[in-house]
């Protein structure tokens, strides 16, 4: 266990002996400054934000002894695709940071206590006074025999109730009707669910609740996902980590609700709808990194020089809704000429993260035009209709961004039929007066023969009239051919010219466009090859 989690995990204890909320014993961010700068005594606790001196006072000896008694802090693992780095969109209440936390601090623990429990089942009857009397060390992991003996506080025995809780119920789903339901003025929602047998509490923080996008209300049939935890003053409530609308009936209708709404608002008007930018180079694209979409979009999009920042994203289930967000957010701050969010079919069930209030609206308010390419020809999401062009499929998504490219190549083809079809027609106009010359030349010979002389001299002045205007063809000719060999870049690369770009693409043009120590790439006729501006 990580020196982190331990503090999270005594956090959370302090905070139900105390009968207080976790952030007031210590914030979440002063336990991450302790776990990250491991204090030796109470001067260096002192330097920490958040720690004053009635605090260290109070918590300063244990917090020391779990800091000299731990292990390194290990980073979370996150893998960064290149060249978007992850990031946060949330900043969540350290109440709910703390029990994140305090949640994957017992999971090492559970494989354990699991083994002991499903031993001490299989012990024979003749042993069943010892069971009875038998009790879990939920810190060592080891039975304890004489547990029934000791005299337990209400907050300790709670405190090692919700240790053993914690350790097997990590996180559970439960489906039922809510009833009872109401918020805070702090904005948390309180009820409870139920089905016709038994009845459960449920607290869903503030953050938690808006992230569902979704109005609960009394009589709605949900699926909580979250953590049972009885608390010292309270009693027993599952905390929710998230809330969605059970079973396809409840999830249509609160579908239709919720479009009704946004288009009550204008979200899905024509009229605000974005053009797709001509010849895009910088996509942002979002979807499962495990999914078909990816390899069904970079397949069909084509090879024109696209930077594409690809940030993964769960696209169904619990957390897609909070990595979409965070996905959008990070892209939103990147220089991109188009945003894409695609991902393949499935039930209302599976697409409901792109159904989900807060996606919606954080697509309708992206920096640059959206496109969704999200499931079949009969999958309409909420997405796909506020974004600014929405598809059905991911290499449809693919096809509307090579679109202009696609179109930019046909009319580069055509241009270069014009100019060829030009230059014939040139080359059978001078056929054409060579033929007719020919044929006057030979009419006025026939009909002139015993004026030879003056004929000759005609026939003389003519064709040297003809040769002019050869000569002048053929000059003309020299000239396409050399203004045309003369815009050809493959042949100015090849004499030794270079093309130079910044480190965004933009082609350099002065020294001013660049700063000393830029990283610059120069093409050449045969390859590219990078430099850095030393003055």
């Amino acid at each position: 266990m990580t020196i982190l989690n331990k503090l999270t995990t005594w956090q959370k204890a302090q905070a139900r002996r105390e009968g207080i909320e976790g952030y007031r014993v210590l914030p979440f961010k002063t336990l991450q400054a302790i776990a990250q700068t491991l204090p030796r005594n109470e001067e260096e606790l002192l330097a920490i934000k958040g720690l004053g001196p009635v605090k260290v006072r109070k918590y300063g000896q244990e917090i020391l002894a779990m800091v000299a008694g731990g292990v390194a802090p290990q980073e979370r693992g996150t893998k960064v695709y290149e060249p978007v780095a992850q990031a946060n969109i949330f900043q969540e209440s350290a109440e709910v940071n703390a029990l994140l936390d305090a949640k994957e601090a017992v999971v090492a623990e559970g494989d354990a206590q699991e083994k002991i429990l499903h031993n001490t089942s299989r012990t024979s009857d003749d042993n069943a006074h010892k069971k009875l009397s038998a009790q879990i060390d939920v810190t060592t992991g080891e039975i304890q025999e004489d547990r029934a003996q000791e005299i337990m506080s209400v907050s300790d025995f709670l405190l090692r109730v919700n240790r053993v809780l914690g350790s097997y119920f990590t996180q559970v789903k439960i489906r039922g009707e809510i009833i009872g339901f109401k918020r805070n003025a702090n904005g948390h929602a309180y009820f409870e669910i139920k089905d016709d047998d038994a009845i459960v509490r449920v607290s869903v923080f503030r953050n938690v609740y808006e992230l569902c996008g979704i109005d609960l209300a009394d009589g709605m049939e949900i699926v909580v996902t979250g953590t049972p935890e009885h608390h010292a003053r309270f009693g027993f409530s599952v905390i929710g980590s998230f809330v969605e609308v059970a079973g396809e009936g409840a999830l249509k209708k609160a579908y239709d609700a919720l479009k009704k709404k946004l288009s009550a608002e204008g979200l899905f008007l024509p009229e605000h709808k974005r053009a797709i930018p001509a010849l895009p180079q910088r996509i942002g694209l979002i979807t499962s990194p495990t999914g078909a979409a990816l390899g069904d979009f970079t397949t069909n999009v084509g090879t024109y020089g696209y930077t594409i920042s690809f940030y993964p994203s769960r696209v169904e289930g619990a957390q897609a809704v909070k990595e979409l967000l965070r996905a959008i957010d990070v892209l939103k701050k990147q220089n991109l000429d188009v945003l894409v969010v695609t991902r393949g079919g499935g039930s209302l069930e599976s697409l409901a993260a792109f159904n989900n209030e807060n996606v919606v609206r954080a697509l309708a308010t992206f920096p640059v035009p959206v496109i969704a390419g999200i499931g079949h020809e009969q999958d309409e999401t909420l997405s796909t209709l506020v974004a600014d062009v929405g598809v059905s499929t991911p290499t449809a998504a693919a096809r509307t961004v090579r679109e202009s490219w696609d179109h930019a190549v046909a009319q580069h083809t055509v241009y270069q039929e014009r100019i060829l079809n030009g230059c014939e027609r040139i080359v059978r106009d001078i056929r054409s007066v060579q033929d007719q010359s020919v044929r006057s030349i030979a009419g006025f010979f026939d009909q002139v023969r015993g004026a030879q002389r003056e004929q000759e001299q005609i026939f003389a002045t003519n064709l040297h009239r003809l040769k002019e205007r050869i000569t002048q063809l053929h000059r003309r000719l020299d000239y396409w051919a050399s203004l045309f060999a003369q815009h050809n870049p493959v042949r100015l690369l090849k004499l030794g010219y270079s093309i130079t770009r910044d480190d965004a693409g933009n082609v350099v043009r002065s020294i001013h466009d660049t700063k000393k120590d830029a990283i610059l790439e120069i093409q050449l006729s045969d390859g590219r090859v990078s430099a850095r501006r030393q003055s």
